[in-house]
């Protein structure tokens, strides 16, 4: 190995020891910073206008949907003749009341498993 420098080396570091006068490399540099976000914001807002769009016009078919999910959880697992025994047992006798005690225990069952 040698102890000549390299003069183009020197130079280089020479170069990054003065300090920057000019301004344009830093204003430059904002200006696309600046143009960018602009850009971002009229991004996501054309991206939210498309969104609620699109809501407003699959809404009326998930209504619809929810109505017939509404009309279905309802319906009795078993048909009963007596309509007070149907009445006092419709909690408990209908696909929401099966749902919600499966639901309950299965979380029962989880909190015995990892208590």
């Amino acid at each position: 190995m040698t102890d000549d420098r390299d003069l183009a080396l020197q130079a280089l570091f020479a170069d990054a020891e003065r300090p920057l006068t000019d301004t344009a490399f830093a204003d430059a540099v904002m200006s696309r910073v600046d143009r960018r976000r602009r850009r971002t914001r009229s991004a996501r807002i054309c991206l939210g206008l498309a969104l609620a769009l699109g809501a407003w016009l699959i809404a009326p078919t998930l209504q619809a949907v929810a109505h017939l999910a509404t009309q279905a959880v309802t319906l009795p697992l078993v048909p009963l003749d007596n309509p007070l025994l149907a009445q006092v047992l419709a909690p408990v006798n209908s696909i929401a009341g099966a749902g919600a005690l499966g639901l309950a225990g299965l979380w029962h069952a989880c909190r015995s498993i990892f208590a």
